[in-house]
């Protein structure tokens, strides 16, 4: 055929079905419902990075089994300013399991009731979700189960009652956000217990940097607290909160004044 007809014509016949384009029906939006009119490749542009926007946040490549669901988390190195709002944040798409069939297993063969296995399933959630590079509020889990932030929070002091020296990632303990400073109390006590950096990091998962700045904020309260500034004063001149510097001080009294104690004596 491509002998009879010239190439005009297989341009007439197809190239206005060619144009049927989600992108076209978008840049004849921005076009004439939005004032760029004029403004054909800004259209372009702004309508190719909305669809990468859309292809990463609903990637077709996710397989989601049974009792998984997609949901957005904020990045795990987001930096985080007072006052910013989640519409300023970066986001990952993660899949998390709610279900599982294991915990169907242990609900059928050895009758555990679901709140039993909440410590399990909560943890399983954040750190599935670390592992794709995001981090959740205790919120975004509660949501998820269907319970309160304040049961979530439970489940999350439950499971690290039965396996201490572990945090679990999330954004009170990632990102600083909420009373929980668990993170960086176990960093400094795993610290005094004689554990390296990247073993303490690796435990409470967080950046080796992280821990570092952790053991020089300690280091600055111990010296201010030897040189018998008050809690208050401690706080003012560290910048830290005067919970934090309290219990940095419970910390020094734990374990600092016990080997004082046994060096005197030896």
């Amino acid at each position: 055929m491509s002998d009879h007809f010239p190439r005009r014509h297989y341009k007439a016949v197809y190239g206005p079905l060619a144009q049927k384009t989600l992108h076209n029906l978008l840049k004849r939006e921005l076009m004439e419902e939005f004032g760029f009119e004029s403004m054909g490749l800004i259209a372009d542009a702004l309508i190719n990075r909305l669809l990468e926007l859309v292809d990463t946040y609903t990637p077709e490549h996710f397989r989601l089994l049974p009792g998984q669901m997609l949901w957005l988390a904020v990045a795990r190195q987001e930096k985080v300013g007072y006052g910013k709002s989640m519409l300023r944040s970066k986001l990952v798409p993660v899949i998390v399991t709610v279900i599982s069939a294991e915990d169907l297993e242990a609900m059928a063969e050895e009758r555990v009731d679901f709140r039993e296995l909440r410590p399990k399933v909560v943890a399983r959630i954040l750190k599935e979700t670390d592992a794709q590079g995001g981090v959740l509020a205790l919120s975004d889990v509660g949501i998820m189960l269907s319970i309160s932030p304040a049961a979530v929070s439970s489940a999350v002091k439950a499971y690290q009652a039965e396996h201490p020296g572990e945090v679990l990632p999330y954004r009170g303990t990632l990102h600083d956000m909420g009373p929980t400073m668990t993170h960086k109390l176990q960093a400094i006590e795993l610290k005094l217990q004689g554990c390296l950096t990247q073993e303490i990091a690796r435990r409470i998962h967080h950046d080796p940097q992280n821990v570092d700045i952790y053991q020089t904020d300690f280091e600055r309260v111990y010296q201010l607290y030897q040189d018998g500034k008050t809690p208050r004063q401690i706080s003012f001149l560290t910048k830290l909160s005067l919970h934090l510097a309290e219990e940095y001080i419970e910390l020094i009294n734990k374990y600092v004044a016990e080997d004082d104690s046994s060096v005197s004596k030896s």
